[in-house]
């Protein structure tokens, strides 16, 4: 075993891919190798460094017999499903793919409430009508996700890049967003109540008939974004200047609200 190729071929779905990747990662965590190759299992950046780190680890007597039993279970399985995969592979889908690599995954209509994804990455994938409620997102890197319809509400997403994202339709109530870059995301229709959106970029976003009552926007960037019909109501951080600016460009402070309901 030379290299990852020696573990699995090149063709397999962005699915597979990742739950194999894991496994790989945190089953070298388990063996007893220099304190070097564990930190680089952590902080790979792309196929060649997994092909040097298990050939790394070969060089220190590490046998992978094991470990390719399980992988060929995941490349022979019947399904493509990411949860029956990383059942497959022996992984809690809601506790160890934090820092994974999961590029162009595909977790549409999937039930991760809780999920801990901090430093996932997370570009191009499919979470269309996930359920990511409550979950840990701080720094994930989910530029270019479809996450239309998805629900979100208290999740924290600090510092994460969405950037040109689609949240059409997707519910963040009550979510941390502070810091977070939304710049050309789709936010059409978007729920962002009672969400705190500190220090966000919205640059060129589409807040077309977004909720954002009583969210917290100070320090927002709304350069170019598109506030048509986006209705706010009892919101902080907005200086009297933005307020009146973001009027003159169609959004709507209504004042008459007397009872919010989240959904």
């Amino acid at each position: 075993m030379t290299g990852v190729e020696g573990l699995w071929p090149h063709n397999l779905s962005p699915n597979r891919l990742a739950v194999l990747e894991r496994k790989l990662v945190l089953w070298l965590q388990e063996q007893p190798l220099p304190a070097d190759i564990h930190e680089m299992a952590l902080h790979y950046n792309s196929h060649e460094d997994l092909q040097l780190l298990t050939q790394k680890a070969a060089a220190q007597g590490c046998h992978f017999a094991d470990l390719q039993t399980t992988v060929q279970g995941v490349i022979s399985a019947k399904t493509d499903n990411f949860l029956d995969l990383a059942e497959i592979a022996g992984l809690n889908p809601l506790e160890d793919f934090a820092d994974a690599k999961l590029l162009g995954a595909n977790l549409r209509g999937l039930t991760l409430s809780g999920a801990k994804l901090t430093n996932a990455y997370l570009r191009g994938a499919d979470l269309s009508d996930i359920d990511l409620t409550c979950s840990d997102l701080r720094n994930a890197n989910l530029g270019g996700a479809d996450l239309s319809g998805a629900l979100l509400s208290d999740a924290d997403l600090t510092g994460a890049d969405l950037h040109r994202v689609s949240l059409a339709l997707a519910n963040l109530s009550g979510s941390n967003l502070t810091n977070v870059n939304l710049e050309e995301a789709n936010l059409s229709n978007c729920n962002l109540s009672d969400a705190n959106l500190s220090g966000a970029c919205l640059k060129n976003a589409d807040l077309y008939q977004a909720g954002l009552a009583l969210t917290n926007l100070v320090n927002v960037d709304f350069t170019g974004a598109n506030v048509k019909e986006a209705r706010l109501w009892h919101d902080s951080g907005i200086s009297d200047e933005v307020k009146a600016d973001l009027i003159h460009r169609g959004a709507i402070f209504d004042e008459k609200i007397e009872n919010i309901k989240r959904d």
